[in-house]
């Protein structure tokens, strides 16, 4: 009996620890804790400012799961704002604002001016003017699902903005958090959600400190006013497109604020980051689908910015990647794979020229600075130069090894020489381009049925940006993608060399000790010996019409013979001591 309790027991325990989620707990407490730290710095970013919201969902969605250490530092997140003080509340049109004069607290207290003596304090009117400027954007114009009603959860039915420092957060902007689940919501005509939320916003009660205090509210209130509205179509909206749509949200209606321009360099440092990476995949590059609120721009300038109520939409039964290539293939006779490829092109060129449309941006004159070489490109610090001489490259041994899902790669190539680019290895996720770029022109070439592109009219081009586009929307890892390319003489030069190469005779083959290079004036070439692997295993300027291969372990080898830098006979050999 007692074997059988202890089992039980044993059992018991297990259970309730299984029901505990200590990985997402755990996570979400160090990313609390660190965006508490990261928003006190001096040079903290809008970013470290506005880190609140995604973490209060995962909370909130997932609170069962959490373990009561989580649950302690969460607790007081899951009851609305408390206001000392005199609370006020101030209606207009579908929002109620909470409010206080006379707490007595700097950090809650909304200064009392009322200029055009309303009765509602100057600060309270502004807010009201900025959420009707949004309300008559998001629902008039874009037509976007008003958020469900929370009853009489603040005392009434109009969504609830709580206006306080001190409830919104040391150095942090602002806040939304889902409250209720609710299945449908009763504000949508034509569709039927699954899992609705309701929730309530809050405020600071002033942006002292923030930069420009007007810039500072207004993209802080179409921000988390865009998270309120999510949340109305779906709580289980991945939380990267969420942020996405929040970011893209603040340019839409508040454009030449440039608040989230400074979010940029995580696409134009980082291209090769996955356009869905979420927070806690890649520590490093939490915070990156703020960035991605330029995916979003180029996405609905190419369609309508009405796109993104349809893609919300999809996001009720799909995921978001899913929900953008159904609504583009569906309406707009593209796809998601299309689209991003534009998007990546769009991203070099980097121009508002409409000749060069679909690869460009309205504001591409202000992107443009924000652009550094060093970064965007893979080799930005070492441009490849092409000269006739053989190019190898290799992503994980000569590159970052970081080319994750839905990310690109860019290099930067100049030619005195055509040249064939070959690229392996084959795969349909994968797409590699060729970007040809002129003062006054630019070409796009695709590689072949042999992964290979070919420039026979180097004269006509000033340089050339490989692309490797990598899709992979399934893969949920943010494991590198290892791909090889090598640039070489094209066909055309090719036959030039062979002019040369039948000139040269190399033998005994197979070869023992020696092998024998019959030119004339052999001091002019070089030989390099490759192994099937593409391994170099010595490479020197011949003295001699001979060479010593005793110390080379037998097997097949190729050997290449450049004369002055250009390779001009390549020969399998074997070596068979």
């Amino acid at each position: 009996m007692k074997k059988l309790f202890t089992i039980f027991f044993f059992l018991f325990v297990s259970a309730s620890l299984w029901a505990q989620n200590v990985e997402l707990s755990n996570r979400l407490i160090k990313q609390y804790k660190e965006g508490q730290s990261n928003a006190l710095k001096k040079d903290a970013s809008i970013q470290h400012k506005l880190w609140l919201t995604p973490i209060l969902k995962e909370v909130i969605l997932n609170w069962n799961e959490l373990t009561n250490e989580a649950k302690a530092v969460f607790k007081k997140y899951t009851a609305r704002p408390v206001i000392s003080g005199t609370v006020k509340k101030t209606e207009s049109g579908n929002f109620v604002f909470h409010y206080t004069t006379n707490s007595g607290f700097a950090d809650e207290d909304v200064n009392a001016t009322d200029a055009n003596s309303n009765s509602i304090p100057d600060y309270i009117d502004n807010l009201i003017s900025k959420f009707t400027t949004i309300n008559t954007k998001y629902h008039t114009t874009m037509g976007l699902t008003v958020p469900p009603s929370d009853g009489t959860n603040g005392g009434n039915a109009k969504y609830d903005i709580y206006i306080s420092g001190y409830e919104a957060g040391d150095g942090v902007y602002g806040w939304v958090s889902p409250d209720r689940k609710l299945g449908d919501n009763e504000n949508s005509a034509t569709i039927t959600e699954t899992e609705a939320y309701d929730s309530y916003m809050v405020l600071r009660n002033n942006y002292e400190g923030f930069g420009d205090q007007n810039i500072a509210l207004s993209v802080t209130a179409a921000h988390e006013y865009m998270h309120a509205v999510q949340f109305g179509y779906s709580g289980t909206m991945e939380s990267w497109f969420m942020e996405v749509g929040a970011t893209w949200s603040e340019e839409h209606v508040y454009s030449g604020y440039d608040d989230n321009f400074q979010y940029l360099s995580g696409v134009f440092d980082s291209p090769d980051v996955a356009l869905n990476l979420e927070d806690g995949e890649v520590e490093v590059f939490d915070g990156h689908w703020y960035s991605a609120w330029i995916f979003a721009q180029y996405l609905t300038e190419k369609t309508n910015p009405n796109i993104m109520k349809k893609i919300y939409e999809r996001c009720i039964q799909y995921y978001a990647l899913d929900a953008i290539d159904l609504e583009l293939k569906a309406n707009w006779q593209s796809s998601l794979k299309q689209t991003f490829t534009n998007f990546s092109i769009a991203n070099v060129l980097m121009t508002s020229n409409a000749g060069a449309n679909p690869y460009t941006y309205n504001r591409a004159n202000d992107y443009a600075p924000l652009i550094k070489p060093t970064y965007f490109y893979e080799n930005g610090t070492a441009p490849f130069n092409f000269t006739g001489s053989d190019i190898s490259w290799s992503s994980k041994t000569n590159g970052n090894n970081r080319l994750m899902r839905f990310s690109t790669d860019y290099f930067l190539l100049t030619a005195t020489k055509d040249f064939t680019i070959t690229f392996s290895p084959s795969n349909t996720e994968v797409l590699f381009l060729l970007l040809k770029i002129s003062p006054t022109s630019f070409a796009i070439a695709q590689a072949d049925q042999n992964a290979s592109i070919t420039v026979n009219d180097t004269e006509n081009w000033t340089k050339y940006v490989p692309i490797v586009v990598r899709f992979d929307g399934s893969v949920t890892t943010t494991t590198a993608f290892d791909y090889n390319f090598t640039i070489k003489n094209s066909l055309t030069s090719q036959i030039e060399n062979n002019l040369t190469a039948d000139l040269i005779s190399v033998y005994p083959n197979p070869a023992v000790n020696t092998i024998t290079i019959d030119v004339e004036n052999y001091e002019s070439y070089t030989l390099e010996i490759i192994d099937l692997t593409g391994k170099s295993i010595q490479r020197n300027k011949l003295t001699q019409n001979k060479i010593d291969v005793s110390s080379i372990e037998n097997g097949i080898y190729f050997l290449n013979i450049f004369e002055n830098n250009e390779l001009v006979k390549t020969q399998k050999v074997i070596i068979n001591h």
